[in-house]
């Protein structure tokens, strides 16, 4: 499966294609999609509100309930191709920048359905300045 890449144009595959996946879902507000209400995530709303422990627990919830969602109508994870193992915040400014290192497992023919071959995999979710990016590291 390959992608373009959103900032260059130029091809994308595997596990750059998931975490540019994985930052188009999380920077998409959950109902936002006209077609897909139950595409995207609670991260868009999370971004503006103060820094504080509740704050930075509902990051951590939705992450991984944007990224592992099943989708009883297709049947199939948002991001079959990833599953988050663990997630910690490495990082976090007075200004809500934040930081956060993901450890997972990644299925290369995942949106095949396809779970057979399985590799470890990191990555970073980066929020600073209202603007999710996700990252292989």
């Amino acid at each position: 499966m390959a992608t373009v890449n959103l900032t260059t144009g130029e091809k994308l595959e595997g596990i750059d294609d998931v975490w540019q996946s994985i930052a188009i879902i999380l920077g998409t507000t959950l109902g936002s999609l006209v077609m897909a209400r139950d595409f995207g995530s609670k991260m868009p709303r999370l971004v503006d509100r103060a820094v504080s422990q509740v704050t930075v627990i509902e990051f951590y919830a939705a992450v991984p309930e944007a990224i592992n969602r099943i989708n009883p109508e297709a049947l199939m994870a948002e991001e079959p191709r990833f599953r988050i193992i663990q997630m910690a915040l490495s990082d976090m400014t007075d200004e809500g920048n934040a930081t956060f290192d993901i450890d997972g497992i990644y299925y290369p023919r995942g949106h095949l359905g396809d779970y057979s071959e399985a590799r470890d995999a990191q990555g970073r979710v980066v929020v600073s300045n209202n603007v999710i990016v996700g990252s292989y590291i």
